[in-house]
């Protein structure tokens, strides 16, 4: 069982070696990872841009299970927004980078892999404020809208793969806050208890992957607890 990850975060190293356990594990990643496990194999890429991340992944075996955990919130030149004067295009363009434009393209790059006998399970990791169901709250114009585009993207491609790779199984996901770089501006004004490990939101992002995800209930959004979000 091959296992692909997409991401050099928290959440995308504490689930390759989760998924180490389960066979070999092939790891995307922009930054360097100190990971020593002789099931994973860690591949550099110098930018998430559409076709740097499908070159990367061109010679890597054929995925039984893919996990895409990638995100942008913020970074030193970009806070999240909280009115509308606070957006720029630079902004959005960012934003759709990485948490829209990212998953899509490795989505493409395995798609044009498949073919109907083969099993997949595949989760990408989104975000509860890319629901517009649930948005009550306002605010962080470009994550919200950039999340919510690849929850839209992501059910598109779920729906094709029932007709296309009725074996596949393709679901967003949303991990909870986890700590790491993303989540740290934000810790403080958590309730107790609420946030995560980064061990522990892998045990749960992989209890969901392995055990919530199959043709069946292809093309929902999941929570970390293994409840469905609304879109």
């Amino acid at each position: 069982m091959t296992t692909w990850i997409i991401g050099g975060g928290a959440i995308a190293a504490a689930t390759a070696q989760l998924a180490a356990q389960t066979g070999p594990v092939h790891l995307l990643s922009r930054r360097r990872l100190d990971i020593e496990d002789e099931n994973i194999t860690i591949h550099p890429v110098a930018s998430w841009a559409w076709d740097d991340v499908q070159r990367a992944l061109t010679d890597w075996p054929k995925p039984t299970r893919l996990v895409v955990a990638t995100g942008m919130l913020w970074n030193d030149d970009q806070k999240p927004e909280k009115r509308l004067e606070d957006l720029s295009a630079e902004a959005l363009q960012n934003a759709f980078l990485a948490n829209t434009l990212l998953p899509m393209s490795v989505l493409q790059a395995v798609s044009a892999r498949l073919t109907r006998q083969d099993p997949l399970q595949a989760l990408i990791v989104t975000a509860k404020v890319g629901s517009i169901a649930d948005n009550h709250l306002g605010g962080w114009y470009a994550y919200r809208a950039s999340k919510a585009a690849a929850n839209m993207l992501i059910k598109n491609t779920a729906i094709e793969w029932q007709r296309r790779f009725p074996k596949a199984a393709l679901a967003a996901y949303h991990p909870g806050t986890t700590d790491s770089t993303l989540s740290q501006p934000f810790q403080a004004t958590l309730p107790p208890g609420q946030l995560k490990t980064p061990e522990k939101a892998a045990e749960c992002l992989w209890s969901v992957l392995s055990e919530r995800l199959t043709p069946e209930t292809t093309g929902q959004f999941w929570h970390w607890d293994g409840s469905e979000l609304p879109w």
